[in-house]
């Protein structure tokens, strides 16, 4: 029944070395481990321990440097600017109190606070990642690739009426109008339920407990790989509007 979801789950293979940093050394005792997919929940423990107990900066810097890895030419760019940016401890605070927020009432303006708070105002996978960090068993994340897949696919899951992500040619998400950010987050909002509603459906028909970022993270190999992952049953513990396809 999920066979293809529990292959592209394990086909998640994300491996950043952090010390490739372009200013590692300016950060003792941060940027200096490799992340894989098996200390993928540490690396989110951590950033978690970091916004709650309003722990230290840098650790911020790591997780932009690990969603940007794939970006050779903007990863160091887009990371010394997070911190240099969240040195200061005013904006530190604004950060943390932005993170908490958005996480406790996910609404437009709340997201736009967390942005901005990232000193990130044409920014939207980034932050929508430190939202992902925090609380991983109820948002996931987002890129050009998982856009792609909503694109193609929300119509068979029952989520034809939901927004698309707004994305240029080359399948980046675009964030250059007010209008496209608005687009973008009630597509983030829809896919956001798509996952929680998977979360369900793969404990109820397989008996697994996956998070919403593990449901993510099987979409994003699937996309890659041109996988198609199956429709799971609707279940009569899980009450929706949506049809199973």
């Amino acid at each position: 029944m999920f066979n293809s979801w529990d292959k592209t789950y394990r086909m998640y293979s994300w491996r950043v070395d952090l010390s490739h940093f372009g200013k590692a050394a300016d950060y003792p005792g941060y940027f200096n481990r490799v992340i894989t997919p098996v200390d993928i929940v540490t690396f989110e423990n951590k950033f978690r321990t970091a916004i709650d107990d309003i722990g230290s900066f840098e650790i911020a810097g790591e997780v932009c440097f690990w969603k940007n890895y794939g970006n050779a030419h903007a990863r160091n760019r887009v990371t010394q600017k997070l911190l240099a940016h969240l040195r200061d401890p005013v904006n530190w605070n604004r950060f943390v109190r932005a993170v908490k927020q958005v996480s406790s009432d996910p609404c437009y303006d709340n997201f736009v606070a967390l942005r901005d708070a990232c000193y990130q105002p044409r920014e939207f996978a980034t932050p929508i990642t430190f939202l992902g960090f925090y609380k991983p068993t109820e948002y996931p994340m987002v890129d050009k690739h998982i856009a792609n897949w909503w694109a193609v696919n929300r119509a068979k899951y029952g989520y034809e009426a939901s927004p698309k992500f707004s994305q240029r040619n080359d399948g980046w998400i675009q964030t250059y109008t007010i209008s496209q950010n608005k687009q973008n987050w009630n597509a983030y909002v829809a896919w956001r339920r798509f996952c929680r509603e998977y979360a369900i459906r793969m404990a109820n028909n397989c008996g697994l407990n996956w998070r919403v970022r593990d449901i993510e993270m099987a979409v994003w190999e699937a996309q890659k790989n041109d996988i198609s992952l199956e429709v799971l049953p609707q279940t009569h513990e899980r009450a929706t509007s949506h049809n199973s396809g």
